[in-house]
């Protein structure tokens, strides 16, 4: 996998009158086409207490609340971390801190010009519900966008009829110990977020740009079925 992209990870809806279903057992197929150039076909789960799903950069997450444990798979090297999810918030804060730690004297050396970057990312974000819906997997979807000025734009088509939990904030941190670039790392934070809004997402796609990479990333749903996931 190329260096360029390696530390940019992971990764989501309305008819009138349609109400929010109960979260329930979907699984999903997908095609992926990741921020390095590789292809795969990944089959991601959600119910009510489990996910497994698939990162940007072909890294796998699996989180289990019913047994309180994460891992991580890498398929790229071939190995993967499991452990609970106490010692996985644990070790991300430390990656967090040295990190921040690191960049520190780069950021001091160049605080204004950083401090105007970083507002003007802030101040560009915009995130927008189009009235656009297509079928996609059996199941009609909203276009959903995000825009970060120059930085990103990600297009996402999410499936109100289809509802799961929203794991975003508990593995948010987990998440971001795995993004190298601090730029990458508020992006891949407005990814997670933008996980509240309703629906399951069924087709997206994403161009960026940071201080120390770009690309994109696309995948879209092949086949959903919705019946209970057996252990």
């Amino acid at each position: 996998m190329m260096r360029s992209t390696r530390g940019f990870v992971l990764a989501l809806s309305l008819t009138a009158a349609v109400v929010t279903p109960a979260a329930a057992d979907v699984t999903v197929v997908g095609k992926y086409i990741f921020a390095n150039g590789d292809t795969a076909t990944r089959t991601s789960y959600y119910s009510r207490k489990r996910a497994r799903t698939t990162a940007p950069n072909g890294m796998e997450f699996i989180y289990d609340t019913q047994l309180g444990r994460v891992s991580v798979i890498d398929h790229a090297k071939r190995r993967y971390y499991t452990g609970t999810i106490a010692e996985a918030d644990s070790l991300a804060e430390k990656i967090l801190l040295k990190r921040r730690a690191e960049l520190r004297p780069l950021i001091e050396a160049n605080r204004e010009k950083w401090a105007a970057l970083m507002s003007g990312f802030s101040d560009s974000i915009v995130v927008d519900r189009t009235e656009e819906t297509v079928t996609i997997a059996g199941y009609p979807s909203t276009r959903w966008t995000l825009r970060a000025g120059s930085y990103m734009t990600h297009e996402r088509w999410a499936a109100r009829g289809l509802s799961v939990p929203n794991f975003g904030p508990e593995v948010e941190k987990i998440v971001m110990a795995t993004v190298l670039d601090p730029l990458g790392s508020q992006l891949m934070k407005l990814m997670i977020q933008m996980r509240s809004q309703p629906g399951l997402v069924l087709k997206s796609s994403t161009q960026f740009r940071t201080l120390t990479q770009s690309g994109s990333f696309t995948w879209e749903a092949t086949r959903v079925v919705s019946k209970a996931i057996t252990d």
